[in-house]
């Protein structure tokens, strides 16, 4: 195997082909950014026939495997369609949880305003809102007033809150305890956990701030083995379930945990690697991350890995972010930092803004603290007009 296709133009595709050429492959990005410019190639695909080229094919976006870009092509690390609609649709991933016993939170399906009233009749605040399609990880909102929850659920509903996605939500109840991302590789029923992370969905420090897609991450995060198993059960009883749905399913599969009094319960599933989770996943162990993916990919036995070394990552967004973050800003980059570029271009051999997140700014080390220094060092050498970054990764 030589030539490897990573699908995506985020950071965690950044890191994906990284980790790949780190380990020699020939690395092709589709659409790719300036930073994945530097470890790989980005190329243009006209058709998905192009895929045929390559031995190995991964992709970092949920749309791609929604789309059914895995189905019938065996090169494809990833989900089918069907499979794929664990993400895809929010009220499928939660009517399939409760039919398979995998822990989740009370829901109601929401299509219409008398159902939106209704439903919110059921819960208590704080009311938890989703968009049932996929919403880039802008598609949860928490709300802590009624007639602020019906005000979003009807704006979803009319696809206006983001465009083009409506129709359908998920109102839930709101869970209260510990974030925990835990991420495995998938072939068929054996699974492996990759390392434990956590991340930061709310945009300020302290946890304030409207949800973003990740405004940073660590890993890796310690539990003890009475907790592992119960996530271990997730896994089991989930591919369980999608075997008993007909769906064989190969690739990632991210489960966002809520621990409440030490037992997990799923907040929602993602059929690829989380973003920024994969970064200090991958940073940690690179060499580590391929190897399994390989095993996996190829049908041979894999199992988890435990690296040496703690990993944090720091967002660096763009003024504005999640709503309707500033472009157009030049990046000043000084020398001697690690980063994945995430919404950035590049013109003239200068880098300017082009999403909200921007770059990721990584560090590593023997222990978290001296992985977190880093990080932040790495952040400091970074300068560009409206950006900003939380100041507690790591340590909340």
């Amino acid at each position: 195997m030589k030539r490897v296709l990573v699908l995506g133009s985020g950071g965690r595709e950044h890191a994906i082909g990284w980790a790949f050429a780190q380990s020699g492959f020939q690395v092709d990005f589709y659409p790719g950014n300036p930073g994945t410019a530097r470890c790989g190639r980005n190329v243009k695909i006209e058709s998905w026939e192009t895929l045929k080229e390559y031995d190995l094919v991964i992709p970092g976006s949920e749309e791609f495997l929604a789309m059914g870009v895995a189905d019938g092509r065996p090169n494809v690390f990833g989900p089918d369609k069907k499979g794929a609609l664990l993400e895809a649709s929010k009220s499928f991933a939660k009517s399939f949880m409760i039919k398979y016993g995998v822990p989740t939170a009370r829901y109601e399906t929401v299509t219409n305003e008398e159902s939106l009233l209704k439903a919110l009749e059921n819960f208590t605040p704080p009311f938890v809102l989703k968009l049932d399609g996929l919403a880039q990880g802008k598609g949860v909102v928490i709300a802590q007033e009624k007639r602020f929850a019906y005000d979003i659920g009807m704006k979803m509903l009319r696809g206006e809150f983001v465009k083009g996605v409506g129709g359908k939500l998920v109102i839930e109840e709101f869970l209260e305890g510990k974030e925990l991302s835990a991420i495995s590789i998938i072939q068929g029923r054996r699974f492996a956990l990759l390392p434990f992370t956590r991340d930061y969905k709310r945009a300020f420090t302290g946890n304030l701030g409207p949800n973003t897609g990740g405004m940073g991450s660590y890993g890796p995060v310690q539990i003890d083995d009475k907790l592992k198993a119960k996530v271990e059960d997730i896994f089991a009883r989930t591919l369980s379930g999608l075997e008993q749905e007909g769906i064989s399913y190969r690739g990632f599969l991210y489960a966002g945990l809520m621990l409440v009094d030490d037992d997990p319960y799923v907040l929602e599933f993602n059929v690829r690697l989380g973003d920024p989770e994969t970064e200090a996943i991958v940073y940690m162990a690179p060499e580590l991350f391929v190897e399994n993916v390989l095993k996996a990919f190829n049908g041979e036995p894999f199992d988890e890995y435990f690296p040496n070394q703690y990993a944090v990552d720091v967002v660096i967004a763009s003024e504005g972010y999640p709503e309707s973050p500033k472009k157009g800003q030049e990046i000043h980059v000084q020398p001697g930092g690690f980063y994945f570029f995430a919404g950035v271009s590049e013109s003239n051999g200068k880098f300017y803004v082009s999403g909200g997140r921007v770059l990721h700014a990584m560090g590593r080390g023997s222990t978290l603290e001296t992985a977190r220094e880093e990080a932040y060092r790495n952040v400091s050498r970074v300068r560009f007009e409206g950006m900003f970054f939380r100041t507690d990764i790591a340590s909340l």
